[in-house]
């Protein structure tokens, strides 16, 4: 054989190889068990090993460079379709579900390294293996009587026979149906009749596969609905019936609401989705909604409360800004009031103070404020009513004084010389001077001031004083000032 590259076509076992020829060299692609004659589309992972023929340098071969090429298939080693470096003479692949053939490619190269005659290794020798892909197509939308429906379908509540069928799938030898829970099923194939259940809804499924590939399917399927009638809504909250009311319902499927009540209260209604509320005393209503096309009667709404009577004392509840019950407040410092109630139609008309002279009492529905600057316990009174009477609703709220302790703070060292330590309690337990005065004893003179800024412990450099005694003087916002004696020496 010359020198000249030949190019071979092998016909084996229905795979096609395309194949060059260097110097009488050439390279082959091995497979692992039926791995060349077809292939599976199930995730199944076939191995495929380079070898280069009539080659003895780098380990026969073995350490040359390949390139791998994979069409409808992926690569594992990569997760792609191309994998390429020294020595990778091996893939494995897991062929796409695709109605058609796979195709590798291997090409080999020079690779990096010298060791064994490396260099020597040919250059473009290449092959290619066409490989049968067993496909298994997937199955139309499912059809209704010849209609095709994609992801839900309502149809009525009866329980006539239908034809439920899919466009077969292309290779599928087996389908196999699945049905709502109750219906009959006749029949097989991408065609069968299914004898539903009066009212009851689900899902139709079809998987489809192929005989000769193990665990290779396609599924199709339709959730079928029936127009079953829903929980109605009432579009009311609890009603304060003065005069009588009207009130609607909504539900869907529905044809008829039967309307239910009770203590005093009457629903006319007609059995429709349209009530007028009348009544002599106190009580509920609630609806259901019945679907005549399905003789199915949903569920109750949510109960709605009617009320014909005046407010309840025991409803009613006042709280202190925001939160809490009121009962003490510190001399002026004011609290806001607020009144509320869960029983519909609630009005606050009026707050009354039962010491007006000596209180403030400012008010406005069901908020008020008040306020006193003289110590004592005083009622409040908050008046509620609707169209049939009142109530009280009385608080007590005792007021005092709120003046936290104000000690002389400590000084230490005293004598000093170079400084002093002035002990400042918390803030929170005690009231703390605003401004600190260094002022001689003799003459009254102002020597030093600092203002205070936080609580703890405040060191004062006295060292640039003259020696002598001086008065300290701690000044407070709202009370007398307090003084202490140091002497420096």
């Amino acid at each position: 054989m010359s020198a000249l590259s030949l190019a071979k076509i092998l016909l084996v076992s229905s795979c096609v190889f395309f194949q060059t020829v260097v110097m009488g060299q050439t390279v082959n692609i091995n497979c692992g068990p039926n791995g060349c004659n077809s292939a599976l589309p199930d995730q199944t992972a076939y191995n495929y090993v380079a070898k280069i023929s009539s080659f003895g340098n780098c380990s026969t071969g073995d350490f040359c460079k390949f390139k791998w090429e994979v069409t409808n298939g992926t690569i594992t080693q990569t997760n792609s379709s191309t994998y390429e470096g020294d020595g990778y003479i091996a893939i494995d692949v897991k062929w796409h579900n695709v109605n058609g053939n796979g195709i590798i490619k291997v090409t080999t190269a020079k690779p990096a390294s010298t060791d064994d005659k490396c260099e020597t290794c040919p250059v473009g020798l290449t092959v290619t293996k066409t490989i049968p892909i067993k496909y298994l197509g997937t199955p139309g939308n499912i059809k209704i009587n010849g209609v095709a429906y994609t992801g839900s379908h309502q149809f009525s509540c009866g329980t006539a026979p239908i034809t439920v069928s899919v466009t077969p799938a292309t290779n599928a030898t087996n389908y196999a149906w699945t049905c709502p829970a109750g219906w009959v099923k006749s029949g097989s194939g991408a065609s069968i009749t299914l004898t539903p259940t009066k009212n009851t809804g689900g899902t139709i499924k079809v998987v489809a596969s192929r005989g000769d590939v193990l665990n290779l399917e396609t599924v199709s399927q339709l959730t079928i609905t029936r127009p079953l009638p829903t929980k109605p809504v009432i579009n009311s909250g609890d009603i304060l019936l003065c005069n009588p009311k009207t009130i609607t319902a909504s539900a869907i499927n529905a044809s008829s609401y039967n309307w239910v009540t009770t203590g005093g209260i009457t629903a006319n209604s007609g059995n429709t989705n349209t009530a007028q509320i009348t009544g002599v005393s106190s009580g509920t209503v609630k609806v259901s909604a019945t679907s005549a096309v399905c003789g199915v009667t949903s569920a109750f709404s949510n109960t709605i409360n009617v009320k014909r009577s005046a407010p309840l004392a025991a409803a009613l509840l006042v709280t202190e800004n925001g939160g809490g019950s009121p009962d003490f407040m510190c001399n002026g410092s004011g609290v806001s009031l607020h009144a509320e109630t869960a029983e519909p139609g609630t009005i606050f008309s009026s707050w009354v103070s039962s010491d007006p002279a000596n209180t403030i009492l400012n008010f406005n529905g069901g908020s008020a404020y008040f306020n006193s600057y003289v110590n004592s316990c005083y009622g409040v009174t908050v008046v509620a009513s609707n169209c049939f009477g009142s109530v009280q609703k009385g608080i007590t709220i005792c007021v005092d004084n709120c003046i936290k302790p104000t000690p002389t703070p400590d000084i230490y060292p005293n004598p000093a010389s170079d400084y002093i330590d002035i002990a400042l309690d918390e803030r929170d337990s005690v009231e703390i001077p605003e401004r600190i005065k260094i002022v001689s004893e003799v003459g009254s003179r102002e020597l030093k001031s600092v203002n205070v800024v936080t609580d703890g412990m405040l060191r004062l450099n006295v060292s640039d004083l003259p020696r002598g005694v001086y008065q300290v003087l701690f000044i407070y916002r709202n009370i007398e000032s307090k003084n202490a004696r140091i002497v420096l020496e």
